[in-house]
């Protein structure tokens, strides 16, 4: 079996400073690495080789000194290195540089490639999928697990999602992007280095890859960086050294009470009205959402994009279209209908697969193509990113990952604003081609307050027959588990997240207890998660998810990097540790020093007549 393995020399993010006076990124003297996902891809790649005649390729597209990554793998026991690197690949989208990796691992013929779930840098996840639907494969991301399987000549992987996990099978050839938990995290030593040194490393040009180098770089990308603005700090950074606790709570309460008063004030003077007015049948410029569900309704996210279409109606003056994946079952339509929808297009896939699976994106691409709206908005989820890229990449269209809202330029241009470098920047995105594609982060955006009496009309998208047999995915096992937390965090205005610090699992009852009395959700840290204390699907962070509560308590946290990147829209930030040195404290708006069991009790009492209401 020969496998490929796409990896990218990234900058290591948490290094990188920036100038918020000249407004500039001070790259210089930062340091890269191969991007910790793709390392881990390259690790259980290694570990799948079973034969003399099995095979690791490692592949990369960047400037010259990405060599030194690709060196790094290779000294992990990949076999080969393949670096395409060309000036001509400069400012490549992802649809770009999606392009140009198919068409280098064209060239490879493997049977498995392995990308990570996304770039530490930008964060979108959608390049690995926009290769498998270039090169016409199946596609499964979000893997954890991933083993060959002799029987159907295919892998068996297991996928994670927020309500627990499913176990897919694909026929060979096709792409996973995999995660945390896919293979140890192993770093290469001195006698690896040396042996890497010898081993065969190609560099390819644009013009190896194809003679047509319109199709690559600036000119090649369907989305286009309109200017970068940086996000400055602007947490309070409060430290309150106090012995009595209850002393400590009582200060935390009092300013967590004035501060929250001045973000909402503030909140209200900058909030954009929504347009109240409905323009039903009015397709010119209308505006697509696709609908996500969860066994009880709705997902939360699905009411956001509803209410942000709405928003945006306010500019184009047409209608605001629900796409909904499964059955047309009437308490659904009338839900899309109360929160914003004027007409509901359905999508049967009892006989398609999965939601996210090439068939279903297939339906939908011919539909797009159809009648092109001005924008269609899938939500940031696993299912929502594969089943976007999918479509760009059928489409040929521009496709925005991980936005955190949009706006409409004075030109009618739909500005797509996401985040990149750990959240510091915001690079408001235009496309060139239309529909904008975008995906959008649960829980930023506000859903519009229901209308009871709205109705919308149903139409059914004509769905062609599945993929040829072997070409899409299969779900073998659906795990649900009762309740792995993830929706609440998504929608909680309140969230309570607890660190390693909190001394082990022993303690979760308790942290539950109080989280409860203060109708917090919880959610918890890298480290946690691979102790196996709390599940990955209320992780947050560079690894995890983004979360925007109004309020966020961090317990027994330190505050590394790839944990804070994920709180930095939260309102206010309230941090407990014993550790006063510890990087919490700077990312934090108020922080009590002191262990935890002594000074969160109270501290929570303090808390609930602000976050519950008064008594």
């Amino acid at each position: 079996m020969k496998i490929a393995v796409c990896v990218k020399y990234v900058p290591v993010v948490s290094r990188i400073q920036f100038d918020y006076e000249q407004k500039t990124i001070i790259r210089e003297g930062v340091p890269s690495e191969v991007n910790p996902f793709d390392l881990l891809g390259v690790v259980r790649a290694v570990e799948m080789k079973n034969a003399d005649g099995d095979e690791v390729v490692v592949v990369s597209m960047g400037p010259p000194n990405a060599r030194e990554g690709l060196i790094q793998c290779l000294a992990l026991g990949a076999d080969r290195a393949v670096l395409v690197s060309d000036r001509v690949l400069a400012g490549s989208d992802t649809l770009a540089t999606a392009r140009a990796l198919s068409l280098a691992l064209a060239r490879e013929k493997p049977d498995l490639i392995i990308c990570g779930r996304n770039s530490a840098d930008s964060e979108t996840g959608q390049v690995g999928p926009e290769i498998a639907e270039l090169m016409d494969i199946p596609v499964i991301s979000q893997v954890r697990k991933l083993e060959y399987n002799e029987r159907c000549d295919g892998v068996i992987a297991e996928r994670i999602h927020d309500e627990g996990y499913q176990v897919i099978e694909a026929s060979l050839p096709a792409l996973v992007c995999v995660t945390e938990g896919v293979a140890p995290e192993l770093y290469p030593n001195r006698e690896g280095m040396a042996a890497a040194q010898e081993k065969p490393l190609e560099e390819l040009s644009a013009a190896a890859l194809s003679s047509d180098l319109t199709q690559f770089g600036v000119e090649g990308s369907p989305t286009w960086v309109q200017d970068i603005r940086l996000v400055e700090p602007d947490r309070l950074g409060v430290i309150i050294e106090e012995e009595d606790p209850v002393a400590a709570a009582r200060q935390v309460s009092e300013a967590l009470k004035e501060r929250l008063a001045v973000l909402e004030s503030g909140a209200a003077a900058t909030g954009s009205a929504t347009d109240s007015a409905r323009y039903p049948g009015v397709q010119d410029k209308s505006i697509w959402v696709v609908c996500e569900t969860a066994p009880g309704g709705l997902r939360h996210v699905t009411l956001e994009m509803l209410g942000k279409a709405r928003q945006l109606t306010s500019f184009t003056k047409s209608e605001v279209v629900a796409v909904l994946i499964g059955a047309a079952q009437e308490e659904t339509i009338n839900a899309l209908a109360a929160y914003g929808a004027d007409r509901v297009l359905v999508l049967d896939n009892a006989g398609l697969g999965a939601a996210w699976g090439r068939s279903v994106g297939k339906a939908l691409a011919s539909a797009v193509d159809e009648t092109p709206p001005y924008a269609i908005l899938f939500a940031s989820t696993p299912d929502g990113r594969d089943l976007a890229s999918g479509v760009a990449a059928r489409l040929g269209l521009g496709l925005t990952g991980d936005a955190i809202d949009l706006e409409v330029d004075q030109e009618g241009r739909l500005v797509q604003l996401k985040p990149a470098l750990g959240g510091n920047v915001v690079a408001p995105i235009l496309s060139k081609t239309l529909p904008n594609l975008v995906t959008l982060r649960p829980g930023l955006l506000t859903p519009i307050d229901p209308d009871p009496a709205a109705a919308a009309t149903v139409e059914h998208i004509v769905t062609a027959d599945p993929s040829p047999e072997g070409r899409d995915i299969k779900v073998l096992e659906d795990h649900r588990e009762e309740d792995t937390g993830a929706l609440a965090l998504t929608q909680s205005q309140v969230v309570l997240a607890v660190g390693m610090g909190i001394g082990g699992p022993e303690n979760l009852p308790r942290i539950r207890e109080l989280a409860s009395s203060i109708g917090a959700a919880l959610a918890t840290t890298r480290d946690v998660v691979h102790a196996g204390w709390l599940p990955d699907q209320i992780q947050v962070g560079i690894s995890g998810r983004a979360i925007a509560p109004r309020v966020y308590l961090a317990v027994g946290i330190r505050g590394a990097f790839n944990h804070t990147v994920g709180i930095q829209k939260a309102g206010v930030i309230i941090a407990v540790n014993p550790n006063r040195r510890h990087a919490i404290f700077r990312s934090a708006d108020y922080g009590i020093v002191g262990d935890w069991e002594t000074y969160l009790p109270p501290l929570v009492e303090a808390l609930k007549p602000i976050l519950n209401g008064p008594d």
